[in-house]
């Protein structure tokens, strides 16, 4: 791990310190059925358990207990209710658990203790980008684009999933709504695929945007794309545990594979097996809303695909096992001294 490279930030977060995952338990074990692929989807249910997805997995999702054991199958691949095309992303509320197929604009609506409720389509929608919890109102929230791919905005949904309220962006920091987040006050957070980070006020009024630098984003210029590998990119964001503004994790490759073209990159991985916490790292910043705007103040980089887990701490992130098959870790982010 590094140390966050705002000196300044560092001493006044935690002196001399640096984000540390704090492995605490894994899901699953080696006789299982299966287990995720190189990116996964990961809810905590509480008491009930855990949702796993990943792109190996197609449109199943599984069901651990929460001690991590194996339990069943939640879904199955299909068209109909209930059924998936495509891993899910997911969203727990008071309204029960949403799934969501990215690139599609269909919901999945179970209880909370897993009964499938029903499948609907969210009218005026191409595609939803994400969804969160609305805790205000026990519904929830939803970015999307439009039929014409100009329109981006964000849906208010009640607990059922029917529109209630629909808010459209101009061009201006509709980038940005690729992942949203509730912030304090209404206030909604967004990001872009490419780290562009954005906040908006209860009713998309832009109240700030900030370009994230990520490691290798020049490669996205169109004479680098044939001769670099992929730069990094956003997957997720959470609201600091602290509640002091945005955390932003980004993945991207390894230092040693930075300058190789996807067709080298992809030899080198099968000719050598290497296992994917060998070949990609997490890049976590953190970003607030100051008196001049929003500020990057500090960031900190993982040797795994280290993702959020819900609010708060947590996280998870994947390593794989003897038998080739890959499991879910468990933990928490924490600030660590340096040197213990």
């Amino acid at each position: 791990m590094s140390l966050f490279v705002n000196a300044a930030t560092a001493v006044q977060l935690c002196g001399g310190c640096a984000l540390e995952f704090e492995v605490l338990d894994t899901l699953g074990a080696i006789e299982d059925p299966t287990g995720p692929g190189v990116f996964a989807e990961v809810l905590d249910t509480g008491d009930r358990g855990f949702l796993v997805s990943s792109e190996v997995l197609g449109g199943v999702v599984i069901v651990y207990d929460s001690e991590g054991r194996y339990l069943r199958e939640l879904t199955r691949e299909g068209d109909g209710p209930g059924e998936l095309r495509d891993p899910p992303k997911f969203a727990s509320g008071p309204g029960g658990i949403i799934l969501m197929e990215p690139g599609s604009a269909r919901l999945h609506l179970y209880t909370s203790d897993l009964e499938f409720i029903r499948t609907s389509q969210v009218p005026g929608a191409s595609f939803l980008s994400s969804v969160q919890p609305n805790p205000a109102t026990g519904g929830w929230l939803v970015s999307y684009r439009g039929f014409d791919y100009g329109e981006r905005g964000i849906l208010l949904l009640d607990q059922q999933g029917n529109v209630v309220r629909s808010m459209q962006v101009g061009e201006e920091g509709g980038d940005g709504l690729g992942n949203v987040v509730l912030g304090a006050d209404g206030m909604i957070w967004g990001s872009s695929l490419f780290g562009l980070i954005v906040l908006f006020n209860e009713d998309l009024g832009l109240l700030g945007s900030l370009q994230l630098e990520l490691p290798g984003m020049e490669r996205w210029e169109e004479s680098a794309r044939d001769t670099g590998g992929w730069p990094a990119q956003v997957n997720d964001i959470r609201l600091a545990p602290d509640g002091s503004g945005l955390w932003v994790f980004a993945a991207g490759p390894e230092e040693r594979f930075v300058e190789l073209s996807l067709d080298e990159f992809r030899d080198e991985v099968m000719a050598n097996r290497y296992a994917p916490e060998q070949v990609a790292d997490t890049y976590v910043y953190w970003v607030r809303l100051e008196p001049d705007g929003l500020t990057l103040v500090g960031r900190d980089h993982f040797d795994t695909l280290v993702q959020p887990l819900g609010d708060g701490d947590l996280a998870y992130d994947l390593l794989e096992t003897p038998d080739g098959n890959r499991r879910v870790r468990l933990g928490r982010l924490r600030f660590m001294r340096a040197g213990g």
